[in-house]
């Protein structure tokens, strides 16, 4: 991949077959994938025959227990590929050796250097928070280091493997920080900030604009007065996560629930409070909404292109190899992403907690920023948001086929560490917060919790009709003696996800039959 990914310069857009022609050969295609995942389960265990048997009878148990042995080692074998291809994916058809050689002697060359360097000639005259800063500084330079020569890829390799694994490993640190702050005191924790910045970290209280005010006076000038850069904020950032979470009825209902999380926890942070106008009108509809619909109109874009992708040194105009290297910084494919199935309980479980954690997410960012007194506008506060956005999309692909992959087994661990992350922010708001605001009630978070998960049933009910019934993008097959309801368009196979590259890997390794490789589907 990359610029040595044997992949092409040119992204040209081709028109969608119609569900017509489509229907037949995709549907065939995921009837295969789910017969095969019925296939390779493991048999139940047969009930023990008699010591005394036959020989022929021993034989031939015999045979079948080296038929589910290999059996299980087939299945077992699938899902360390099924993980793989999310967990560290390996780019292939190299043709740029120089780009994607690991140079770890160079590295640890230049490491070496630079510590002898800083040990020899270094002054030690420096002061103490010169020698914390700098010591720090280049501790996480090294610890980077490390993570972009041992840290797995994860699902992305645009434009470079090494920018996912320093992504993670940027995450790694900041869990690892957040771990340190949760076993220190709040005036240890502000000290800390005050000798960072101490003009824009030192603040006692923070001032914040009041929304909630005058609700009743609604005209044109007053919704403009109040389309500040925090209206382009929602915008920005709803464009953003819908190009994460690629399902328009998911994203209209995180929308949603988060104006009422807003509401709910008011009596916590009165910033929260606004008028209904500007709630629904302003937020939902216009800022987000909007927001929502060029993010969706983009993933529509990517998802019509054909890529064909060609190594830089096969271009011969220097126009070509600008533009092939322009081309390395979008995505190699782009898969839309369906989070429903109207029988999966794993997957619905696996929802209700993605929308939590999303929600959580939001609110640690504004109780972060209300119990340490930074202003909104210091870039502290936008360099989290650049990292939590970072991070935020390998690990919700790998959350992703976590829920809807029945061969993948394990979360990832950009995943992971990303649920960490969340849990940790949380902790920490916990332990410093709890002097600062009003008794929490119980009920009332319970209740949130409630609606939430109602909600994420509904929205996934309202998914499932709206596929199934309102739009042409699924076909009744029988599979197994049920009646299922199969995506006609391949780019919501979810068992799909990542098949091809899992049958190109099984190819090679020779765990399928010769049919499945000569397959045109």
């Amino acid at each position: 991949e990359g610029m040595a990914d044997s992949e092409g310069s040119s992204a040209q857009r081709q028109p969608r077959p119609s569900a017509a022609s489509a229907a037949e050969p995709a549907v065939r295609r995921r009837v295969r994938i789910q017969e095969e995942v019925e296939q390779e389960e493991i048999p139940p265990t047969e009930q023990p025959h008699d010591r005394w048997a036959d020989a022929g009878d021993a034989a031939e148990d015999d045979g079948d227990v080296a038929h589910r042995s290999r059996r299980r080692k087939k299945r077992r074998e699938l899902e360390q590929i099924h993980f793989k291809m999310v967990n560290d994916r390996v780019v292939d058809d190299i043709t740029m050796d120089l780009f994607y050689k690991p140079h770890t002697i160079i590295l640890l060359l230049a490491v070496c250097a630079f510590s002898l360097y800083k040990a020899i000639w270094d002054s030690n005259n420096a002061s103490t928070d010169w020698n914390v800063y700098f010591g720090a500084k280049w501790t996480l330079g090294l610890f980077l280091i490390v993570a972009a020569l041992a840290f797995p890829t994860g699902p992305f390799i645009r434009p470079h493997p090494v920018v996912w694994r320093i992504s993670f490993g940027l995450s790694v640190a900041y869990a690892l920080v957040l771990q340190f702050t949760v076993f220190q005191s709040f005036a240890d924790v502000k000290k800390v900030l005050s000798w960072l910045d101490p003009d824009g970290l030192s603040n006692e209280e923070l001032v914040e604009k009041e929304y909630a005010v005058n609700c009743s006076d609604l005209t044109l000038e007053r919704m403009w007065s109040h389309m500040d850069i925090f209206a382009f904020a929602h915008f920005s950032g709803w464009v953003m996560k819908a190009l994460l979470i690629r399902h328009g009825v998911l994203c209209w209902y995180i929308s949603i629930i988060w104006e009422f999380t807003e509401m709910v926890f008011t009596y916590l942070l009165p910033n929260f409070a606004e008028c209904w106008w500007d709630s629904i009108i302003l937020d939902v509809l216009l800022c987000n909404g909007l927001g929502i619909w060029v993010g969706l109109k983009c993933c529509d874009y990517f998802q019509m292109r054909t890529f064909y992708w060609e190594s830089i040194k096969d271009i011969e105009t220097t126009r070509g190899k600008v533009k092939r290297a322009v081309l390395q910084f979008t995505p190699e494919n782009f898969t839309q992403y369906d989070w429903f199935n109207e029988s999966a309980l794993r997957r619905t479980g696996a929802l209700t907690v993605f929308c939590l954690i999303f929600l959580l997410v939001e609110l640690n960012t504004f109780f972060v920023k209300h119990i340490f007194a930074v202003d909104t506008s210091h870039p502290v506060v936008f360099w989290r948001l650049i990292l939590i956005g970072a991070i935020s999309a390998p690990s919700i692909r790998q959350f992703y086929v976590y829920a809807t992959d029945p061969l993948c087994k394990r979360l990832g661990m950009q995943s992971w560490v990303f649920c960490a992350v969340t849990a940790l922010e949380s902790a920490v708001c916990i332990k410093f917060g709890r002097h600062m605001f009003p008794p929490m009630q119980l009920g009332l978070i319970l209740g949130w919790m409630l609606v939430v998960v109602v909600g994420t049933v509904i929205t996934l009910r309202v998914s499932i009709w709206w596929r199934v019934g309102a739009t042409s993008g699924t076909s009744e097959e029988q599979i197994g003696g049920q009646t299922r309801h199969l995506y006609v368009d391949s780019s919501y196979e979810n068992l799909g996800l990542i098949h091809e590259d899992v049958r190109e890997r099984r190819k090679q390794l020779r765990v399928a039959s010769e049919s499945e490789y000569t397959s045109d589907n």
